[in-house]
């Protein structure tokens, strides 16, 4: 059916309201409008809210979870108050009228995904709440083939029957018609008929009726209830195309029909409301969500619809951890995920009493510092001592503590490791002495050799006045070479005592074998081990000298082989010591200092 009225007035009226709307918005009334000002704000889901949108204080309000299931049903608690408020599906709603309560019609666009729509409902029915699920024709979950409009999809029945005859939901539908007739060229008359005939002939009520904001809607500008002769006028700014749709050039009549013709009682922007809340509706780049509705501001007889999308709402997340961790300068981190733990080392001499740390969190999570709100990059706490992030889910429902330790990296002025061309074996490092023992073949070339070494962060090597470089430096390792190991802030200098010796060594298997003895620590504070080696007649006999010459001590070792004796030589004086072995024609040099 075309419509075909005198359009002289309905265009006069359309203009009138226009006007009023642009005279109303110049004003800058803050009063709760009425009339055709507030018919055109419901049309175009605009907030009727006299508040701007809250600006949270992060660092002292707890952050909205925007748009998890708890939240809906944080909500949903609040309005469970029957003696102010009167919560009901939009059939019902229109009907029913209280000047002593607000009347809530909850209202919801399945759009791309039933599923998710049918766990939405299961909140609110457990809740004991209902509300009105509008099924979109033209999504791939209702049409059997997605690249037909024209065939629909048999599994959904069984789901919208349980919405329906189990949770007592009403199930309207989601009128995409127009986009049907100008997009895909089919007839909405006819296809109404048919899909209302088949919901229904399957036991679904479709009683009720609302428009679907396609995207081609922005593009042809015009709306989907204007296939409906009640919904016409007046035409909304910027979708002014009500009686003809252009598309590439050509001119497309709308088909129309009544509600009436297809058993339809109302259209859901076209109701007896006067106020109306949308998380369709988007401001300076932020969506409408539940935590915005002050349910202070409204008041007895007021008649507000609320329309959620469910595809915009989720489960709340259970976890509650920290992803990443950092503080700028750091030279280490390290994340337990295990035991909730977190250890940081920052460089020598830093600052610890007021640092801000570099952080991410579990989707939807935030964390607190002895109640106090953490925000990364921002919030400062004193790392002296360990502190404790205490981080909430998504689902406000779990919380987890997390223990942050903050060191400082120490400036040990320390050898690390220290490798010489020719060892025979790794050499020793002592940093309780301050000594490196390095064994080459007896024979090697001592005069001329580069170290290789690490030392401990934060640390240089000297040897007088000229730095020492790890594979750079050649030194004549003949005699005895002190190196001083200084930390960057110069407050630690240590002096180290790096000897080669000469070690005629053979390998067996992983352990090196010397014929002889052996004495090890060396130095050390008197405590000593005798390791012989590949010893072949027994008793022998080690004894030990002084600089002087003289024996200051002498054992009969009785055994054959390879074995170790452990020897007590406290009672000898600090200083410098010569042992000979019977069977090793070369003495060991043995060092006793003072712990």
């Amino acid at each position: 059916m075309i419509f075909r009225k005198n359009r002289i007035l309905p265009l006069l009226f359309s203009f009138i309201i226009v006007s009023l709307f642009f005279i109303n918005t110049l004003s800058g009334q803050k009063n709760n409008p009425s009339g055709l000002s507030l018919f055109l704000k419901k049309i175009t889901q605009r907030q009727d809210t006299t508040d701007e949108t809250k600006r949270w204080n992060v660092l002292t309000v707890e952050p909205d979870t925007n748009f998890t299931w708890e939240k809906y049903a944080e909500f949903l608690n609040k309005v469970s108050d029957t003696s102010k408020y009167i919560v009901l599906p939009l059939n019902e709603f229109r009907k029913t009228f209280n000047s002593k309560k607000i009347i809530i019609g909850l209202r919801h666009d399945i759009d791309v995904d039933l599923n998710v729509a049918y766990e939405f409902s299961e909140i609110e029915s457990k809740l004991g709440f209902r509300s009105t699920y509008f099924v979109l024709h033209s999504a791939s979950y209702y049409l059997s083939n997605p690249n037909n409009m024209a065939v629909h999809n048999d599994k959904i029945i069984p789901i919208l029957k349980t919405m329906q005859n189990v949770r007592h939901f009403e199930i309207g539908w989601h009128n995409d018609l127009v986009t049907l007739q100008v997009v895909y060229n089919i007839n909405p008359v006819t296809f109404l008929h048919n899909e209302l005939n088949w919901l229904r002939s399957n036991g679904i009520n479709i009683v009720g009726t609302a428009s679907h904001g396609s995207n081609y809607c922005k593009v042809y500008h015009y709306l989907n209830y204007y296939f409906f002769d009640e919904c016409t006028f007046p035409i909304v700014p910027n979708y002014n195309n009500n009686i003809n749709v252009t598309v590439e050039g050509k001119n497309i009549a709308l088909i129309k029909g009544k509600l009436s013709d297809f058993g339809l009682q109302y259209e859901a922007y076209f109701m007896n409301n006067n106020k109306a809340f949308s998380d369709a509706t988007i401001t300076s780049g932020t969506r409408w969500n539940i935590g915005m509705l002050d349910l202070d501001q409204l008041q007895a007889s007021d008649r507000v619809i609320i329309l959620l999308h469910p595809i915009h709402w989720h489960k709340g997340s259970q976890e509650a951890s920290i992803e990443s961790f950092s503080i700028p300068g750091q030279r280490s981190c390290s994340i337990d995920t295990v035991n909730s733990n977190i250890s940081v080392e920052l460089p020598y001499g830093t600052n610890r009493g007021s640092l801000s740390a570099d952080f991410t969190l579990s989707p939807g999570a935030y964390t607190k510092v002895t109640g106090r709100m953490q925000v990364s990059r921002a919030t400062s706490n004193n790392f002296n001592n360990t502190v404790i992030y205490r981080v909430y889910a998504e689902n406000r429902a779990i919380q987890r503590d997390w223990t942050i330790t903050v060191h400082n990296s120490k400036n040990l002025a320390n050898f690390v490791s220290f490798s010489i061309p020719g060892l025979i074996a790794p050499a020793r490092i002592d940093t309780f002495n301050h000594t490196i023992n390095a064994e080459i073949k007896t024979g090697g070339l001592k005069d001329s050799l580069k170290p290789s070494f690490v030392l401990s962060s934060n640390s240089h090597a000297w040897i007088g006045n000229q730095e020492q470089v790890s594979d750079v430096n050649y030194m004549n390792f003949s005699d005895q070479v002190l190196y001083d190991v200084v930390s960057n802030d110069s407050q630690i200098i240590k002096k180290w005592i790096v000897t080669v010796l000469d070690a005629p060594l053979s390998l067996k298997g992983e352990k090196w074998i010397q014929s002889g003895l052996k004495v090890y620590p060396n130095p050390s504070d008197g405590n000593f081990n005798l390791h012989f080696s590949e010893v072949k007649t027994s008793p022998s006999a080690v004894d030990i000298f002084n600089t002087m010459g003289e024996k200051v001590y002498t054992e009969l070792i009785k055994g054959t082989g390879d074995f170790t004796v452990e020897t007590n030589l406290k009672k000898l004086p600090v200083g410098v010591y010569i042992v000979r072995y019977s069977e090793t024609e070369k003495p060991e040099i043995l060092v006793i200092k003072k712990n």
